[in-house]
C-alpha cells in the first residue's frame, strides 16, 4: 500500500496552511483509517463538480507578486479550452515583458526584457508527470485533477479517497490504483467544496515539496505556488480577478531573430 499524504487545516487558512505543510504537517494515513464511504464520497465529489461553470473561453486579469521582481507586472490570463493558455505579463510604463504559451503539443516561454525564449514540445515539460494542457487550465481554475485522469468529475470518483475532518474540511486523494509512480499527492477541500492547498511529494527528491495555494475573496483569488527543497526555494503569487467567460483573446507571439533560443534549464537560470 503506498504511502497518502493527509491534510488538516482546523480554522487556518491556505497561506498559514501551506507553511505548515512546507514544516512537514503533512504526515501518512495508517492503514486504520478508512476513507469515507462510497455515498458520502460521492455526495462530496458532486458538489465539487456542481461548482463549475461551464466554458469555452476564458480571461483571468491580476497581479504577479514575486520575490526578487523590482516592479509588480499585471497578468493577463487567455484560455481556450483543451487548446491554448496564454499569459501575458506587463510592466508599468514598459509594455509586455513576458509571455507563455501552451498549447497542446507546445509550450513557449519569452523573457521580452533579456530577449530570450524557451520553445519545446509540451511532453518533455511533462517529462516527470503525465499531465495535459487541460491540467493547466483546471489549476488556474481552482479545480482538482486527478493526474493522467483530468479534471475531478462525478464520472472519476472511484479513482479518490475522502478523509473527513473534524473541522468539515476534507483530504482527497487518488486511491491506490491512481496513485502515479513517482511521487505522491493530496488535495485539501475547504467547507465550501473548494480546494484550498495541493501538496505534491517527488519521492525522488528528499525534503522537496511543491505546493499550490488557493485564497478567496469577494472579486478573486490568490493562487500561490511554492518550491522547496534543500537547495532551493522559489515562489510566487497570482491575485487573480474571477474568470470572464468568452473574454478577450491574446494573439500569439511571434518570436524574430532578435532573441535566443535557450533549453528550459538555462532560461531558469537566466533570472
Amino acid at each position: 500500500m503506498k504511502q497518502k499524504i493527509f491534510l488538516y487545516a482546523a480554522g487556518l487558512s491556505s497561506r498559514i496552511l501551506v507553511m505548515m505543510c512546507l514544516a512537514a504537517c503533512a504526515f501518512t494515513v495508517s492503514r486504520a483509517q478508512e476513507p469515507a464511504d462510497t455515498v458520502s464520497r460521492k455526495a462530496v465529489v458532486d458538489s465539487i463538480a456542481a461548482r463549475y461553470d461551464s466554458w469555452q473561453t476564458a480571461t483571468i486579469s491580476g497581479k504577479l507578486r514575486m520575490e526578487g521582481l523590482p516592479v509588480t507586472p499585471s497578468v493577463k490570463i487567455f484560455m481556450e479550452r483543451d487548446s491554448s493558455v496564454i499569459i501575458s505579463l506587463r510592466a508599468p510604463l514598459m509594455g509586455e515583458v513576458g509571455r507563455a504559451e501552451i498549447y497542446s503539443d507546445t509550450l513557449l516561454v519569452v523573457n521580452k526584457m533579456k530577449k530570450t525564449f524557451v520553445k519545446e514540445p509540451l511532453s518533455a515539460a511533462f517529462a516527470y508527470y503525465p499531465g495535459t494542457l487541460s491540467d493547466v487550465q483546471s489549476i488556474l481554475l481552482g479545480r482538482p485533477v486527478i493526474a493522467g485522469m483530468g479534471e475531478l468529475v462525478p464520472e472519476i470518483a472511484g479513482a479518490v479517497d475522502l478523509y473527513p475532518g473534524s473541522d468539515g474540511q476534507y483530504s482527497l486523494v487518488p486511491d491506490d490504483r491512481h496513485m502515479p509512480d513517482g511521487f505522491n499527492y493530496g488535495y485539501l477541500i475547504d467547507v465550501a467544496y473548494r480546494p484550498v492547498a495541493l501538496l505534491v511529494l517527488p519521492l525522488a527528491k528528499e525534503s522537496t515539496v511543491v505546493s499550490v495555494s488557493y485564497d478567496y475573496g469577494e472579486k478573486g483569488y490568490d493562487l500561490s505556488i511554492v518550491y522547496e527543497s534543500p537547495d532551493r526555494n522559489k515562489g510566487g503569487t497570482l491575485e487573480l480577478d474571477y474568470p470572464v467567460w468568452e473574454g478577450s483573446p491574446i494573439q500569439p507571439l511571434k518570436i524574430n531573430g532578435k532573441y535566443i533560443q535557450l533549453n528550459l534549464s538555462d532560461f531558469m537560470k537566466s533570472f
